[in-house]
């Protein structure tokens, strides 16, 4: 028997993924800061308590969105025909990588960036063009006219650009980032913002698409909403780009549960933005310490802060071994030799600054 072949992209060897089979167990006794979910356990309870209250249908039944679209687009400030729910920000980005780019377009996007937009170019057959940020003294640095003449040049079929960028934490200034938008479209590309890390980052482009209907914001519920495992997410877009995704995605966006849970979320979007400022206290206490320390520190724009240990680095990645998760570098050369926290409550934080201090009064001693 021989099998048919796969579309040549998917087929190329150079497309892998992570191993499916292989589990990636995190120990429970340790604080997860490696992922930039949300670890606040005031938001967690509540989200708990939603989940307990769900209807047993949200169970059983396949899922009727039209209620949730209804009650987000009253969130967002828009209509629901501006929105699509996915899988999560990064269904969102599938979907219009599906819709828009085809075998030999061109796709622009940063670097380093999330992971996803360079497998999708390989899916799709894109050619990828990769705008690198610069290491400086002030973290990752890339200009907006820098951004505005790739376009010009590239003459891409889709720009993505995550503000703020991940794992960078930059972002753009509004009238850069509206420069930058207006040149995408002057190019006849669409462009993707990805806004998964709003309300940390409160600033939005969300309102532009009723200038600019070549935008698409792309955000998350894991990051701020504390719902990464219930993976729903959801795109704005015009109304003639957004009945184009809809045309690409699943039979059902998202499943029940996550709808159940997500609409009754909303209802305690204030417990949300309350969570976000104790993350952002909890931020601010984690990099002031870091600073008297003596510490280079990258404060960025989401969930998350990057830390240079220097010299120090090896006992204090030592004496947080069996307390804390984070990514202890990076390959890049825009932010090696940081170390990245996601962010967590003042109270939580307290006990990892404590043992960051311990280990550089011992290295000061020895």
């Amino acid at each position: 028997m021989t099998l048919p072949a796969p579309r040549p992209p998917v087929a190329d060897p150079a497309l892998s993924r992570p191993d499916w089979t292989k589990p990636q167990p995190r120990d429970p006794a340790m604080l997860w800061l490696d992922k930039n979910e949300n670890t606040d356990p005031k938001l967690a309870t509540v989200l708990a308590g939603v989940m307990k209250g769900l209807p047993t249908e949200a169970y059983y039944t396949y899922p009727d969105s039209a209620a949730l679209y209804a009650k987000l687009a009253d969130w967002v400030g828009c209509e629901a025909r501006n929105l699509l729910l996915a899988a999560g920000s990064d269904g969102v980005i599938r979907s219009v990588f599906e819709a828009y780019v085809g075998e030999g377009d061109t796709v622009l996007h940063t670097v380093p960036t999330f992971a996803m937009y360079p497998v999708y170019c390989r899916i799709y057959g894109a050619r990828a063009v990769g705008i690198g940020y610069e290491a400086s003294d002030g973290g990752p640095r890339l200009d907006a006219a820098t951004v505005i003449a790739a376009i010009a040049a590239e003459r891409p079929r889709l720009v993505c650009l995550p503000n703020p960028d991940s794992p960078t934490g930059t972002v753009f200034a509004p009238d850069a980032l509206e420069a930058i938008v207006a040149a995408a479209g002057d190019a006849g590309a669409l462009i993707l913002i990805d806004e998964a890390y709003h309300p940390f980052h409160p600033d939005t482009v969300a309102p532009w698409i009723a200038r600019h209907p070549h935008l698409v914001v792309a955000r998350s519920t894991g990051k701020a909403w504390g719902m990464a495992g219930l993976r729903i997410g959801y795109g704005i877009a015009s109304p003639e780009v957004a009945v184009m995704l809809h045309k690409v995605r699943p039979m059902y966006e998202v499943n029940t549960v996550a709808v159940h849970a997500f609409e009754r979320m909303l209802d305690h979007s204030d417990t949300m933005q309350a969570s976000v400022g104790r993350l952002m206290e909890g931020k601010a206490l984690f990099l002031g310490a870091m600073i008297a320390m003596g510490f280079k520190t990258l404060s960025g724009r989401g969930n998350f802060l990057h830390v240079a240990f220097g010299p120090h680095a090896p006992k204090v990645h030592a004496a947080l071994a069996d307390m804390v998760l984070y990514r202890q570098d990076f390959a890049e050369p825009c932010l090696k030799g940081f170390s990245r926290f996601s962010c967590t409550t003042p109270t939580l934080f307290a006990p990892v600054i404590e043992r960051i201090r311990d280990a550089v009064r011992q290295g000061v001693r020895s």
